[in-house]
């Protein structure tokens, strides 16, 4: 398998790390990072090809990983299957149920930088059609 560079959305808040966090292991892909759930829809919705993977703190912001991925699941469905979870903070019992209910990776933190690599690279291996996602009627 070759290591194609992926396309990553990372959803971080601006006070938050988690781009530096995956910095390593993302190095050498083409990295994009989205302010906060509603920046990363408009990413996602206006910004070209599809992302390959899309990182996003399971406490993000005003909209949490877990309410983007329904979001997602409802409306850019191809997206929700490319979100992998950070899980940067201890979770709460709800969001462990959520977890068990979705296929979607979840990384804790400190995150391994060569695993977050070979998730990159495995996801842009697997991308087969690049072209923007249309949004559901």
């Amino acid at each position: 398998m070759s290591d194609r560079q992926a396309r990553v959305l990372v959803v971080d808040t601006p006070e938050r790390a988690l781009s530096r966090a995956l910095a390593e292991g993302l190095a050498g892909h083409e990295v994009e990072v989205a302010r906060d759930a509603f920046d990363a829809i408009y990413r996602i919705d206006c910004s070209g090809p599809p992302y390959d993977a899309i990182f996003c703190d399971l406490a993000q912001g005003d909209l949490p990983g877990p309410e983007l991925w329904a979001y997602l699941s409802l409306n850019r469905a191809p997206a929700a299957e490319r979100m992998v979870f950070i899980a940067s903070a201890p979770l709460r019992p709800e969001t462990r149920t959520f977890l068990r209910c979705v296929p979607n990776h979840c990384v804790d933190l400190p995150v391994d930088a060569d695993a977050i690599h070979a998730l990159a690279v495995r996801r842009a291996s697997h991308a087969v059609d690049r072209k923007p996602e249309a949004a559901s009627a």
